[in-house]
Order: structure tokens, then sequence, then C-alpha cells
């Protein structure tokens, strides 16, 4: 017996050693296995980019994560003690793993059949949260364990409590206590209440589950369980636990929109500084970029487009109901139209249709819309400009989009649709080049597409300054004379004959150059460019900035070239720049998530385009097309301004570009597959009122300033007959100007 007790307990020895040896390598190998804790000396939190306007106002939060961290010293004692209390009430007791915790935990879940109580760490919490996934299997908790030993042993107690309460997911999109604060209940985690400390305390478990804006009364339980933990604990009084638990909590109803406004704008800065910053995951590393983005400047202008695209639209007739309940795409038609909720349409069901009115079903009740609010709503492309029978255009089952003129009360519903034509506008500051508002489209949730950047269309009469500048610097002056008469231009096959006309299909004779770009005449503008030659338009061309490819022959002096609405805005910018093109500015400063800048810009002059007395002639002729010209609907705008309008074949794109002495300003009109705007749709009439309706309503945010001038031009009077200077008697007389040569004191006539 005494021997097989001794084999036995050898045994046993071995066996333990073997087991010792083993379990001790195998935690060798998983502890080889895990990542580095040194990183958390300096954590770096994955925290969402802001995206702030030119009054350091936020315009856009990017990312994934929305997470703002503070210090443990901005963290507010009760919320600190209420996750304690009912995360990890021996936080401050064990090493990292609570082995007494889990003991608890074991034999409770064991009494209520069912896990009810964990017995993960805080420590444990954050390994899992920042290294490891959440699946529940051996080996990952081993590894939590010994990680959290680690992190235990190489951070304090209260970085480690600094790092979770900064690195948790609370639900609602928020990371972190101080994001939770303000997506709850609108306010700093520093201000917050003891009760909605508790709240916040009791979400990491299951943000799910336990959150307040879902289900008021499981989070209310919760709240009550965590002030009861922290009573328990000795953290608060009764006094102050019962208190707490009567006040009833307010939670905002929405979390702060990420993307406030200028989506297109945001895309576009994003894009350009992972180009200039060589940046990757711009938007999930915690930078401030700060931009020239003016707040309201971009209200207008988004206001302004929109107005005007549904005009244009609603202009061309009716294009059709949304769908029909037999539609079998019914769903995602629906689904493509819910931005449009937003802007003040509702969707309704056509019930029943007769001539003069149809009954619709919206916003569950019963209503009607009537012809006489309807006449616009001819068939696209129909042969009548006026409806005389909703039945033409609508049948029972349709989904139609309708907008209430009336009150909420007393609804008048009338028919609309969402706009199908697109645009595009940008608002510059001339002098320094600062882009102050982008739109890049009808709707950023309708498409992302940037057509104020990216989208190259035929510019047409818009180009024409270029042309009349290269020959301001070649001795012309605006009482020069071109012959407006037919010509017949050859093509590069023999057989093809391009004959160039006006776009009111007459010829005038003798024309100034003033009078030619006033009335936007296409031969006098050819006949300049044929005299010029095809190189020197294109040499001003790139100097004007713009980077699209002109083909070699006469048609770009009237705007064949396809040109973005971005490179036509800073060319007309040199104008009241006094000749001098700026480079795009839309990122003052960035900073990274530590404060320290490491990007930073100021305004440069990108190009001497034009000598001032250029400048300031052409600046005098576009004041002419405004006052006389075909940009004649912005002349009542109380500033001097100039501008031009552009229109192309077919009416498939309409622009209008301008400027005050503060600002340029560009609108575009057209469908993004090119076909016709519409009849007559000419840049006065589908471009210039937007660019009106912003204008009239931004200069009361500009200071009043005069155009610049240069002592190099001369206004002299010049005989309206003989369109030369003049020193007679005369009552037919303008005054125009002249640039006078300073090295030779002579006057180019």
């Amino acid at each position: 017996m005494k021997k097989f007790l001794i084999i036995t307990l050898s045994v046993f020895t071995v066996l333990i050693f073997i087991l010792a040896v083993g379990l001790g390598s195998y935690l060798f190998k998983l502890s080889n296995e895990l990542p580095s804790i040194k990183q958390l000396k300096n954590f770096e939190y994955n925290q969402a980019t802001i995206v702030y306007d030119r009054d350091n106002e936020a315009l856009a939060e990017l990312g994934g994560q929305r997470r703002y961290p503070i210090s443990l010293s901005k963290i507010p004692d009760n919320l600190e003690k209420a996750i304690i209390a009912v995360e990890d009430s021996r936080f401050y007791e064990h090493q990292g793993i609570d082995i007494k915790g889990i003991l608890r935990a074991f034999f409770v879940n064991l009494k209520a059949g069912r896990i009810v109580e964990g017995g993960s760490t805080l420590t444990q919490q954050l390994v899992k949260v920042i290294y490891l996934t959440p699946e529940k299997k051996l080996k990952r908790k081993v590894k939590e364990a010994i990680l959290a030993y680690k992190i235990d042993n190489f951070l304090t107690k209260d970085q480690i409590l600094e790092l979770y309460l900064n690195q948790v997911y609370f639900g609602r999109g928020a990371y972190g206590v101080e994001a939770a604060a303000r997506f709850y209940f609108g306010k700093n985690a520093d201000d917050l209440t003891l009760s909605e400390a508790a709240m916040i305390a009791g979400l990491p478990k299951a943000p799910g589950y336990y959150a307040p804006h879902i289900n008021m009364e499981r989070a209310e339980e919760r709240k009550n369980h965590v002030l009861y933990r922290m009573y328990e604990e000795g953290f608060i009084s009764e006094r102050a636990y019962e208190r707490a638990k009567r006040e009833k909590l307010e939670i905002i109803d929405e979390t702060p929109n990420r993307r406030k406004s200028a989506s297109y704008f945001v895309d576009y800065i994003i894009k350009k500084l992972e180009h200039d910053l060589n940046i990757d995951d711009l938007e999930n590393r915690g930078y401030k970029i700060y931009t020239t983005l003016d707040r309201n400047f971009q209200k207008l202008a988004e206001e302004a487009v929109r107005k005007n695209l549904v005009n244009v639209t609603n202009r061309q007739g009716y294009f059709g109901p949304v769908g029909n309940t037999e539609d079998k795409e019914i769903e995602t038609k629906l689904k493509k139209i819910s931005y449009l909720l937003d802007e003040g349409y509702h969707l309704a069901k056509v019930n029943k249709v007769e001539r003069y009115k149809a009954e619709i079903e919206v916003d569950n009740s019963t209503d009607e819309i009537f012809l006489r609010d309807s006449r616009w709503a001819h068939p696209y492309e129909g042969k009548t400009n006026r409806l005389d029978d909703l039945r033409i255009i609508l049948k029972e089952n349709d989904y139609i989009l309708v907008k209430n003129n009336g009150i909420e009360s007393s609804p008048e519903y009338r028919l609309t649709q969402e706009p199908q034509v697109e645009g595009a506008f940008l608002v510059i500051d001339s002098d320094t080049g600062a882009v102050l508002a982008m739109v890049g489209g009808y709707n950023y949730e309708k498409s992302m597409f940037n057509r104020a950047v990216d989208a190259r269309r035929q510019v047409g009469s818009l180009f024409k300054p270029v042309v009349y500048s290269a020959a301001f610097e070649t001795n012309y002056t605006p009482m020069s004379l071109v012959f407006d008469a037919p010509i017949v231009k050859t093509m590069e096959k023999e057989d093809e004959f391009w004959r160039p006309e006006n776009f009111e299909k007459e010829f005038y004779g003798f024309t100034t150059l003033k009078q030619a770009l006033t009335k936007s005449r296409n031969v006098v503008t050819i006949k300049l460019a044929n005299q010029l030659g095809i190189r020197k338009i294109k040499e001003y061309a790139e100097k004007f900035g713009i980077t699209s490819e002109l083909a070699n022959n006469l048609s770009i002096s009237i705007g064949s070239g396809s040109i973005s609405l971005k490179e036509m805005v800073y060319a007309y910018s040199v104008f009241p720049n006094m000749g001098k093109r700026m480079v795009p500015l839309a990122v003052v400063k960035v900073t990274d998530s530590k404060g320290e800048v490491i990007y930073e810009k100021t305004p440069e002059v990108a190009e001497e385009t034009l000598r001032p007395a250029t400048a300031q002639i052409m600046t005098d002729m576009l004041v002419n097309v405004v006052e006389n010209g075909t940009g004649r609907n912005a002349s009542h705008i109380p500033r001097i301004i100039g501008g031009k309008t552009g229109t192309t074949d077919d009416y498939i794109d309409a622009w209008f570009v301008g400027f005050t002495p503060n600002i340029t300003v560009g609108s575009w009109v057209g469908f993004d597959d090119y076909k016709t705007i519409g009849n007559l749709e000419t840049g006065a009439r589908a471009a210039l009122p937007a660019w009106v309706d912003f204008t009239e309503r931004a200069v009361g945010d500009l200071a009043y300033k005069v155009m610049p001038s240069t002592s190099n031009v001369y206004y002299y009077k010049v005989d309206k007959q003989t369109h030369k200077i003049t020193d007679s008697y005369s009552e037919e007389y303008t005054f125009e100007p002249f640039y006078q040569d300073p090295d030779e004191q002579k006057v180019v006539k």
C-alpha cells in the first residue's frame, strides 16, 4: 500500500508538473501573440474629423465614430462613480482581474439559472474594445485576462478609467461619455446631473436595449439600478438617491446632424486634403479643418439653386408621377425621392381623377388637388403648354408629389414634382480666391456628383471675355470696329462648312467690340478671334486658369470648349481683381488630434493674367452687359455688377457668371444627360435667376466697395455715330475707357 501511494503520488506530481508546464507554455504562447500595450501611454482615439466654416462653427463631422475625448478632470465625479458602481465596484482594489468578482458572478448566475451578472472588470472591457473581438471563446477570455493584468501594471487606475470613459460605446452613435452627454441630453459631460449621469452609466451593458430614445421605461429601470448601486457602495446618500430617482429626464429629439450643410464643399476639401497631405482615412483621424466657407452664403446659394431648378423644371411641363401601385419597382422609386420629404414635399396617392380635380390620400387623410393650380403640368415635350384635363397626366393609384400652400390645420395641396434639371453654383472672394459657397447639384442625397467642380460643359458666350481680353492687350479698344456679316468656314472635311450665326439670326454691319460683347454677337467674336489667332486665344485661356483641353479651331471663341464652373468663376474673378487670378483657397488650416497645425494656407496669386488697365476696361464692358445687355435682369441690384451669360446650341447648357467689387459668382443649369433644357432656356432665363436670387440677399452682408481702377486708363468723349474720340459739341456721345501706355504716354485708340 505504501509503495502504491508513493507511485500514485509521484504520477500525480508528474501530471501536475506536466500540466503546469503545458499551461505555462500555453499562456506564454498566448502572451507572445498579444499586441503591445505601450501605445496606451499616448493613445490616439479613433475620432471624427470636424470641418468648420469661416466663423469656426462646425459644418460637418466625418468618420465612423463620433467621439470627443476629454480628460478625467472634466468628467464629473458622479459619472465616474456611477460607472464604477455598476460595472466594477472593486476597480481600485484588483489588478485588472477580479477573482472575487468572478466567483460572486458565478454563484449569482448559478442561483438565477441564467446570466444576470458578469465578472469582467473595466480593464477587461477596455481590452475587449481596443484589442479583441467580443466573441465568447475561452481563448479570447484568457487573452483578455492576460492583457488586463498587463495594462493594470502599466497604467494608473485613473489612466485606465479615462481611456474607458472615452472609448466605450454608449449607443445612438456616441463613443465616449462626452458624445453620450451631447447626443442624449444636448449638454457637455461636466454639466450632467446625477440622474443623467446614472442613465448614461447604465448604457454600456446593452446600449441598444437600454437606449432611452428607444425605450424610456427600460432606461429608467436601468438608471435606478445604477443609482441603487451607487447608494450601496456609499457613493451617494439615501436622500440623493431618492431625489435622483424621481427626476424626470428629457432626451433630445435627435442627435446633432453629422453634415449640417455644404456636403458638396466638404467632399471637395476632403478629396483635396487627402491629395495634398498624402493621407488616407482622413475622416477618422480627429483632425480639425478650418475652411473659408460662409454659412449664410451657403444657405442662400442652396435655396437659390433649388428654387430656380424647380421653376426651370416646371416650365418644361410634367415629367409624370413617381409611380403606380402596380409598378413592380415602386418601393425603389419611393425610396429614391424620400429626401424630398425633408424639403416640404408630401407623397400622395391618387384615389380618383376627374377633369378639374383629383382626390388624393396624403398624410393619412383624404384631400383634393385642382386643375386651376396645375395648368403648368402639361406633359413633358407635349404639344401644348397648358393643361386642360387632369386625366391626361394622372390615373388612379398613382403616387405623386404635392406641396401644402396653406397651413397645417387647413392644408391646400398643389401638384408638384421632383426637379429633373440639375444645377451648380459657386461663390468666391475675388481678392483672396476663398470659396464662400459651393453647390454641386439640386440635393446631395439625390446625387453626390459635384457639378461645380467635376462637370465640364460647353460654356457658349461665357468664353467671349477671354477673347476680348486678348484683343485689348493687342492694341484693340472697346470702340474698335468689326464687320458683322455672314462668314463661311471650311471644316476639316472639305465637303463640310461652318456658317456661324448670331442668336437673333441677323447681321448688324460694322459693330464696336463693346456692342458685340453687350449683345453677345457671335460673328464679331469669331472674326476677332480669327484676327488674333487661335494660338493666342488658347494662351490667354490658360492664363485665365482654364485647364480643359480646347480644340484648334475658331469655334472655341464662342464657347465650344467644355469647361468647369470652378474654372470659369476663377477666370471672371480676374476682372474685379485688377488682372490677378488667385489660387483657389478652401482650407486655411488643419490641426491634428493634439491641436498641432499640420497644414496652413494663405491667399496666393496664381497668375498676373492681365495688365490692370485691361482688367478695368473689361470690367467696364461687363458692367455694360448687365446694364444694357443679356444680363440686364441683374441690373436692379444695388451694387456695381458685371457679368456675362452663356447659352449653348439647342439650349443644352445655360450659364451666368458675374461679379461685384467683392465676390465672383457663377451659376450653371443643364441636364446630366445633355438633353435640351427647353426652348429659349438661355443663360439669362435659366441660370441668371438663381444668381439674382442669391446676390439680392447676399449683398447686404458685403461691405460697400467700388470697382478698383488704375491710372493707365483714361475715359474719353466718343461720338456715338463715328465711335471716335471727339472734342466737338454733340448730344450723341458716351465716355469710353482707353489704355494709355505709361512708357510712351500714348493713348491706344
